[in-house]
């Protein structure tokens, strides 16, 4: 049986220059679009609005930021983008404690963005 794309993009990350900038970005999100900061989803490395959102708190892959997108079967839609030349860096992979590839970003950027799978 031949593999059906399953994405959905998940959150869009965007590269602020520090974490001065992602609070005042997120804190503008927040009161612009009702869409609240989620405290549970902050990290060393960036703040979120809603689950949509990530400000980076520095400038990290790709010239804009990166774009996540979800599937259930992580090695398929490697194997399907890698027919159609998409190419991944290894040392991009995060694992799940069982060894299989929770996110691994792509080599190729699309209109300064980075691109990662992440395992549903």
């Amino acid at each position: 049986m031949a593999y059906t794309p399953d994405f959905e993009i998940v959150h869009i990350g965007v590269n602020c220059r520090d974490a001065a900038e992602a609070e005042a970005c997120a804190d503008q999100f927040e009161t612009l679009f009702c869409l609240p900061v989620n405290p549970a989803k902050e990290s060393a490395d960036a703040r979120f609005t809603g689950t949509q959102v990530e400000w980076m708190k520095a400038p990290g892959r790709g010239r804009c930021g990166h774009i996540a997108l979800a599937t259930a079967d992580l090695p398929a839609a490697r194997a399907y983008l890698e027919e159609k030349g998409f190419l991944f860096d290894e040392d991009s992979i995060k694992r799940m404690s069982d060894g299989r590839i929770l996110v691994i970003y792509a080599r190729q950027e699309i209109g300064g963005f980075a691109i990662h799978l992440m395992q549903k």
